[in-house]
């Protein structure tokens, strides 16, 4: 069983009700029936994949538009099969958005990159890992691409959390304070972009902090980071670990720790920043979960 299957079988169980049994049964079989049909697909061109992506983007049955999600990830990469599982991304079940993140993932399209990143905050935690996981490969086969080359759109709605970030600290030689910057740069990116979050400046006193928090009625964190480990490894890979410390602000009290890692192959500078990105950026998923404890 695939993951993305597994993700089905998921999502079916917590629906199951009486009611229901008999409509699932149906689509089952009619789920089966495309499973089998499409097992030896190998061509872009090959009928079954027209039929899948017709499936895909019509049926009224969300076992069957997973399955034909699932399937078209067996499909050697074409226009018209990218776009209908792009386009599956935002379909209404979470099974047919954790089948299609999947198969975007097998397929090696780099241009679904994007639409998997919006995917990742999304509100089922089985979607979010498919979508992790497509990124994840993505990237790893993709060296010359960015891990995360588009800037999201701006976060709407009041702010409920005010969060001071510090430049990150190392202990590894080849990190200079270069690179320090750019990776707090990324966060204050990526953490300004979250929903409800608002930034507090590089340089404050604890006085005008309290001052914010209590006329806002915000929730203040502090958030500093390292750079664990940057690991050269054979066949010309890199791999960067990081860990974010979320603590209180302004009296910088833990509350969590979060770790992230990430692999990107090639050379030169442009793939140490990719590493330590996806890093990050791995390490900062975990954030809104921090926040709302």
């Amino acid at each position: 069983m695939t993951a993305a299957q597994r993700v089905l079988s998921w999502f079916d169980r917590r629906a199951d009700k009486p009611r229901l049994r008999g409509r699932r049964a149906r689509a089952s079989r009619l789920a089966l029936l495309i499973f089998c049909l499409c097992c030896s697909v190998a061509r872009a061109d090959d009928p079954r994949s027209t039929y899948l992506i017709k499936l895909l983007e019509g049926s009224s049955q969300f076992r069957v538009r997973a399955q034909a999600a699932i399937s078209l990830g067996a499909v050697e990469a074409s226009r018209g099969a990218v776009d209908a599982l792009t386009k599956a991304l935002r379909d209404v079940h979470p099974a047919v958005r954790a089948a299609a993140a999947t198969s975007l993932g097998r397929v090696g399209d780099a241009g679904s990159l994007n639409a998997l990143r919006a995917l990742e905050r999304d509100t089922e935690e089985p979607v979010r890992s498919a979508a992790k996981a497509a990124v994840g490969k993505l990237a790893s086969t993709t060296p010359s691409l960015k891990v995360d080359p588009v800037t999201p759109p701006e976060p709407s709605g009041p702010a409920l959390y005010y969060v001071a970030i510090a430049e990150p600290a190392t202990r590894v030689p080849s990190v200079d304070k270069q690179a320090l910057a750019k990776a707090r740069a990324f966060i204050k990116q990526r953490v300004s972009q979250m929903q409800g979050v608002r930034l507090a400046p590089d340089v404050e006193t604890s006085q005008a902090a309290e001052q914010v928090l209590k006329k806002q009625r915000l929730k203040g964190f502090y958030l500093d980071s390292s750079i664990v480990s940057v690991e050269k490894r054979p066949g010309g890979e890199t791999r960067i670990a990081v860990s974010v410390i979320v603590a209180t602000y302004p009296g910088r009290d833990m509350r969590a720790i979060m770790q992230g890692a990430a692999t990107v192959s090639g050379a030169g500078s442009q793939t140490h920043q990719q590493a330590l990105e996806g890093a990050y950026s791995g390490a900062l998923r975990q954030l809104s979960q921090a926040f709302a404890r």
